[in-house]
């Protein structure tokens, strides 16, 4: 019997080191054929300019061509779930962002996935700031202002979004709950026709990502009252948040990020990780994101991301409950 305990020991042992050998040979020799990346909108968006641009740096620094793949539907769930059932190889990559790994898995019942044990989290590439406008006629020109006149005419009030479940919705239904406002959100199909209709006068209200509404602030055509997020914009560091007004309101920054099938080995983890990282901040890459409206954020590690994502979510889940918003 001892005999047979060693042997099988040192079976074991060696099983485990050829799996640890295999992961670092699988690490060490991607890529080798071209690398696919799906993404949960349709091209022309914010995400498509963002995963070509990164993309191309990707396929001159690895000689490999990098596919972009728009699979837009289901609330992000659809673009999700075609990397859910990717083999884990760093042959597949998502684009991922708020409304994949936060809202459609808590609102969309079809996203048949787990946002955080279906996937390995490689790191986060931007940032897109959410915030709230209101055209240049409107009777307020700051938040305390704007309550003020939102609590003295209840229901007379409207709020455009991109669209339903995003995350411009959700921000706007909890500014709603937690400053007990009176208004009714209109759902469009985008940011830039929701600014249209802000502009024209249609709607006297509207959260939008800063990057949508900037041009439009900086010519007096709008006027922006606060940044949902808990701090202030880098870009835009003169734009109070919701919270320096009502302490404790923030929601999760909304982001764009990359993340691959669950059980990627570790080694090939990192080594797809430290490849999007270099690509994101290369400078060229970087001066034309920002030139784009975003703002450029990496993970220092996939953990990093990892541990946003779960705080994040958490967060989430406390909206849709102060919001009351029950699953489509």
């Amino acid at each position: 019997m001892p005999r047979l305990r060693v042997l099988l020991r040192a079976a074991a042992i060696a099983c485990v080191t050829a799996v640890g050998m295999s992961m670092a040979a699988s690490a060490q020799e991607w890529p080798e054929r071209p690398i696919r990346v799906v993404t949960p909108l349709a091209p022309g968006g914010a995400a498509d300019v963002l995963v070509r641009t990164v993309g191309e740096e990707l396929t001159r620094n690895l000689k490999q061509q990098i596919v972009v793949e728009n699979r837009p539907g289901g609330g992000g769930s659809l673009a999700a779930m075609t990397v859910q059932r990717a083999a884990p190889d760093g042959y597949t990559l998502l684009l991922g962002s708020a409304q994949t790994h936060f809202i459609a898995p808590l609102l969309v019942k079809d996203a048949a996935y787990d946002p955080l044990a279906d996937f390995t989290p490689l790191t986060i590439a931007a940032e897109l700031p959410v915030c709230l406008v209101v055209p240049a006629s409107f009777p307020a020109d700051n938040l305390k202002e704007f309550i003020a006149y939102a609590k003295a005419n209840p229901g007379k009030l409207s709020f455009g979004s991109s669209g339903t479940h995003t995350t411009h919705h959700l921000a706007g239904e909890y500014l709603k709950s937690f400053l007990g406002l009176e208004m009714v959100h209109i759902p469009y199909r985008g940011g830039n026709p929701a600014m249209t209709d802000l502009l024209a006068g249609q709607i006297p209200v509207l959260v939008a990502t800063l990057s949508t509404t900037l041009q439009y602030i900086d010519s007096g055509k709008i006027k922006v009252l606060a940044m949902m997020e808990s701090q202030r914009s880098s870009r835009r560091p003169d734009i109070p948040t919701v919270s320096e007004t009502a302490p404790g309101f923030a929601v999760p920054k909304s982001w764009l990020g990359f993340l691959g099938p669950a059980r990627m080995p570790p080694p090939l983890t990192q080594k797809v990780h430290a490849e999007l990282v270099k690509a994101i901040t290369a400078p060229g890459v970087r001066k034309h994101l920002e030139a784009s409206g975003f703002e450029v954020a990496t993970s220092k590690s996939p953990e990093e991301f990892a541990a946003m994502l779960r705080n994040g979510l958490d967060v989430y889940r406390k909206i849709k409950a102060a919001a009351r918003l029950g699953s489509e």
